[in-house]
């Protein structure tokens, strides 16, 4: 099974590539060159339903911004796939707290994360 790749514009000058490791149940969060966050998560395919389990932040300069840039995507992903969604993991849930939504981030669909 082949990665799929989700990148987004480059907010500022930090590009970041979001990579849904399917084969391993995680979503890996890269700049160029090198991983910098990752997000563990448990499929429930039959159930519709996506359960983020642990985040991860891999490099440990500016880990707060890679921890929520990759929460804030992998969020995005599960609403775009209208999965049902569940954050049991405390690290993840405190990154999506600490930070002021993107400008954008009100404009999909409607269905917020639950814990």
């Amino acid at each position: 099974m082949t990665p799929t790749i989700l990148t987004d514009l480059p907010q500022e000058t930090t590009v970041y590539t979001m990579l849904n490791n399917q084969e391993s149940s995680k979503y890996d969060l890269y700049l160029p060159g090198r991983i910098v966050a990752a997000l563990h998560y448990k499929l429930e395919p039959d159930a519709n339903e996506v359960m983020f389990i642990y985040c991860e932040a891999i490099e440990p300069i500016q880990a707060d911004q890679h921890r929520w840039e990759l929460m804030w995507r992998a969020v995005e992903d599960a609403k775009s796939r209208r999965l049902k969604l569940t954050i049991t993991c405390p690290i993840g849930l405190k990154a999506l707290e600490q930070r002021e939504p993107r400008a954008d981030a009100g404009h999909r669909h409607a269905e917020e994360p639950r814990a």
